[in-house]
């Protein structure tokens, strides 16, 4: 038995002393990209906000020098898209013993609602990319939905999704760069998975995927001096919220290796860019409207509520553009 000093052992001396607790949690689920900070935000005073998009436009045709014109019209002026805003919350107890007492070091409310703000923004930007309001009408349609994937579709027949044949075959640099000119007039970013962007990387700079391979992929810095890829002056932006897709459909899979790379363009309604709909006090620095109860009958606590009334708003088709069923982690080909 060892002598720890002054005490008999080891188990006498801790009894005059404790572990240090750190204050906080410390953070071990990482995510990146998150669309929220980025995507533009357009404030909705009414349940349900409706815009026309243009069909098509008149023409003018060619004349003889005093022939007499005849009157037109256009037939389809425009289609009309009807978005309504949907709610998201939830409301969690808080016990007045623990709050009392749980103050050296953490503050037991303060460490709560720090989670409680970044699960539910977690929830939101999953139905970013595949809410299914057809499915659960208390959802929004994410981008999966506005912009569908549908087997065989491909960018040279005018579709806004490619279809990249799903099994085993990669993504091409030849239709990422299909990919980018669907979207008009620009792309803000390109959303794809880490894999993908590691795939892209090594073609460009590692394995070559033609003797040109290099300058596809840049790289340049944010105001904070974070690192970004570029393909074709195009920011790549890491999404691990892209998860399992099901072959020709997009739709959330249990498992496998395809994927979608998505080209979007932020911007308001009016310029038909992306954007997040907003309504009540939404949107704010916690971006979910906070209510404290602080009494809770039959209860020796608070309670916190949290709401957001939101949507994704797609000002035009032309602002989204997707590569579907490809093999994230199949090489890059030209």
């Amino acid at each position: 038995m060892a002598v720890v000093g002054f005490f008999k052992d080891s188990t006498e001396m801790l009894k005059l002393t404790h572990s240090k607790l750190l204050g906080g949690v410390v953070q071990e689920i990482y995510e990146e990209g998150q669309l929220i900070g980025k995507l533009p935000i357009t404030l909705i005073d009414n349940l349900k906000l409706i815009w026309n998009r243009e069909e098509a436009l008149p023409t003018a045709t060619p004349k003889d020098i005093g022939e007499q014109y005849a009157w037109k019209n256009i037939g389809e002026y425009a289609t009309r898209v009807e978005l309504e805003l949907e709610e998201y919350g939830d409301q969690w107890r808080l016990d007045n013993f623990v709050q009392d007492t749980y103050k050296d070091p953490n503050d037991y409310r303060a460490v709560i609602m720090k989670q409680i703000v970044k699960g539910c923004l977690r929830s939101i930007e999953d139905d970013i990319l595949y809410g299914d309001h057809t499915t659960n009408s208390k959802e929004f349609d994410g981008l999966d939905l506005l912009c569908n994937a549908i087997g065989g579709h491909a960018f040279e027949d005018g579709y806004q999704d490619h279809d990249m044949g799903g099994g085993t075959t990669g993504l091409s640099i030849a239709t990422l760069r299909d990919c980018i000119d669907m979207v008009k007039p620009r792309p803000s970013i390109l959303l794809m998975t880490r894999s993908q962007r590691n795939l892209l990387s090594a073609a460009a700079w590692e394995a070559g995927v033609s003797a040109n391979a290099t300058g596809r992929i840049t790289y340049g810095t944010n105001e904070y001096g974070t690192r970004i890829d570029y393909f074709d002056s195009v920011p790549i932006l890491v999404s691990d919220y892209l998860t399992y897709e099901n072959d020709n459909t997009g739709a959330k899979a249990a498992s496998g290796d395809l994927r979608s790379v998505y080209a979007i363009r932020f911007g308001e309604i009016e310029d038909g860019g992306v954007s997040l709909a907003v309504g009540g006090a939404t949107g704010g620095e916690n971006f979910f409207n906070e209510t404290l109860f602080e009494k809770l009958e039959n209860y020796n606590g608070t309670g916190i509520r949290m709401a957001a009334y939101v949507s994704l708003a797609m000002g035009s088709t032309k602002s989204v553009a997707r590569i579907h069923s490809i093999d994230h982690t199949a090489a890059v080909t030209a």
